[in-house]
């Protein structure tokens, strides 16, 4: 009789065990790395339509880096993090390109707006470089 209580305890032991190792975590860690691909669908200057396909790269929850495909082209940005920015959404620059949206995490990326990307162009007089909006008023396709 004691063999089969010895059995149940450890075979209700080995479901336990089991049971753990078979639990996914939901909630990301702060240095885990993640990726999302989210498609937009923009207005250009005289109104005609500009798709992008921007693939962000999120350290935990927080987005830190954009590849932004635009006009068969890839441009890569890194998140401003300077506090007076991101106060009302993420701004990603560089290369002379500068992307802004809502503000998002990991988790809802996907249904957050995206407002402008613009370039950074040389005058013809070589004065200050003036920002040239490629695509503004981008919303989620899908």
């Amino acid at each position: 009789m004691k063999k089969y209580h010895l059995a149940g305890v450890l075979g209700a032991a080995l479901c336990v065990t089991l049971s753990a190792c078979s639990t996914t975590r939901t909630a990301t860690t702060p240095n885990q790395l993640a990726q999302k691909t989210v498609n937009y669908e923009c207005h250009a200057p005289g109104q005609r339509s500009v798709n992008l396909e921007v693939q962000y790269t999120f350290q935990g929850s927080d987005p830190v880096t954009a590849q932004i495909i635009y006009d068969d082209q890839a441009i890569a940005l890194t998140r401003t993090t300077d506090s007076k920015v991101n106060m009302v959404g993420n701004t990603f620059a560089g290369n002379g390109y500068t992307w802004t949206t809502g503000q998002f995490t990991v988790v809802n990326a996907a249904q957050v707006d995206g407002d402008m990307l613009t370039r950074a162009d040389t005058t013809a007089s070589g004065g200050a470089p003036v920002n040239t909006i490629i695509a503004r008023n981008c919303k989620v396709k899908g």
